[in-house]
């Protein structure tokens, strides 16, 4: 399974932002002025992603700048979950993630993890971090 995750012009900036947090490598960007047949985007848009990738040890994540949108999405209803084996790897992931976002549960430790955290981050995206014990 691959997340892909919408934005509404963001998706460069959050592409950049997740492949540091997840220290990551970008390996795909492609802008809807690059596709051959492009949907009918407004000319300010044309520079948007129509597609961005990355692969990172934690996951692979894909991001697009959906043309239609008239306001950014709300990412409500789920979180993305990441494992980590080793406690202070996930702390610093979830310091990174959560940098510039919103800490919703502070990275701690549980009955059932060594570490773990909740947070959204600067585009709204809620994450999970865990290690379990």
């Amino acid at each position: 399974m691959a997340i892909y995750l919408l934005f509404a012009g963001q998706a460069r900036a959050a592409i950049t932002f997740y492949a540091d947090a997840l220290e990551g490598e970008v390996e795909n960007l492609l802008t809807y002025a690059e596709i051959p047949d492009p949907p009918p985007v407004a000319a300010n848009r044309m520079h948007w992603l129509m597609h961005g990738q990355l692969r990172s040890p934690f996951t692979e994540l894909m991001v697009a700048d959906n043309w239609a949108a008239s306001a950014p999405p709300r990412y409500d209803g789920f979180a993305i979950e990441v494992e980590c084996d080793d406690t202070r790897a996930a702390r610093a992931l979830y310091l990174r993630l959560a940098n510039g976002g919103e800490v919703l549960d502070p990275f701690h430790e549980t009955f059932w993890a060594r570490g773990f955290g909740k947070c959204r981050d600067r585009f709204g995206v809620p994450w999970m971090v865990n290690c379990d014990r």
